[in-house]
């Protein structure tokens, strides 16, 4: 006998959902990607991105989708994941392995608690392939890495209850009154990978990193400033003054 799981996620939150971005990366089966279609169409989230996909199969997908085919209708595809970021404000990795320099490396339930204050931003919920956990190129790019609590035993969740676990936490997580928030000043992952052009020509024409230095330093010196959290204005200032930095030392003889 099979019984029918009903979810009741807060329903005065369905707005604020708009913000949230579900990114898989590398998807090898199409029954996961409707069966995430379908989580997502469950609890009110409609914004799923796909970065190279293997083999992706819309009639397939379909199959486990369900009633959620205006999800994969509206879905966007990207060549990479740099790409499938632009315009992101927070990027979140769910993710087992904690990565070389991790932003902020915390459990579900404790960043769902910081979700309140955040729940303005354009967010990216990033999820990896079937076969693998996301990658040190994906994680370096996390304002967050999250884990989702397992037994020891069974660490990992197949995709789709990876995304349902996580976005319904979301939805249990944000207040449920309807409050008008203010448009968060996040700077966008675009803007830190600009940003980021600079810290490593500083970096290289001061001499700080040149050759021998290990190779997780550089990766370090940028999820520190991403860990600052700095605001758009923020950010831009530490832009302009690593830009001069930057123009001088190459002047420099």
């Amino acid at each position: 006998m099979h019984t029918r799981l009903r979810l009741h996620p807060n329903p005065s939150c369905g707005a604020r959902l708009n913000n949230f971005h579900i990114i898989l990366i590398e998807p090898q089966e199409s029954l996961n990607i409707g069966s995430v279609a379908r989580a997502m169409q469950n609890l009110g989230f409609s914004h799923l991105h796909l970065v190279a996909p293997r083999g992706y199969d819309r009639e397939r997908a379909c199959v486990t989708a369900r009633d959620a085919s205006v999800i994969l209708d509206a879905m966007t595809v990207h060549a990479s994941f740099p790409e499938a970021l632009d315009g992101m404000q927070e990027v979140v990795g769910l993710a087992l392995r904690k990565g070389e320099n991790p932003a902020h490396y915390i459990s579900l339930p404790q960043w769902s608690q910081k979700l309140p204050e955040r729940m303005s931003r354009t967010t990216a919920l990033v999820f990896g392939p079937e076969d693998d956990d996301l990658r040190n190129e994906h994680l370096s790019l996390c304002r967050w890495v999250v884990r989702i609590p397992t037994a020891a035993a069974y660490p990992s969740f197949n995709l789709a209850q990876s995304v349902l676990l996580t976005l319904y936490e979301i939805t249990r997580s944000l207040p449920g009154e309807q409050v008008a928030a203010a448009v968060a000043d996040a700077p966008t992952e675009n803007e830190f990978v600009q940003f980021d052009r600079h810290l490593d020509g500083v970096m290289e024409a001061s001499g700080f990193v040149r050759l021998g230095t290990p190779s997780p330093v550089p990766a370090l010196v940028k999820a520190l400033f991403r860990r600052l959290d700095p605001t758009r204005h923020e950010l831009s200032v530490l832009l302009a003054l690593f830009s001069r930095v930057h123009s001088s030392l190459k002047r420099s003889p």
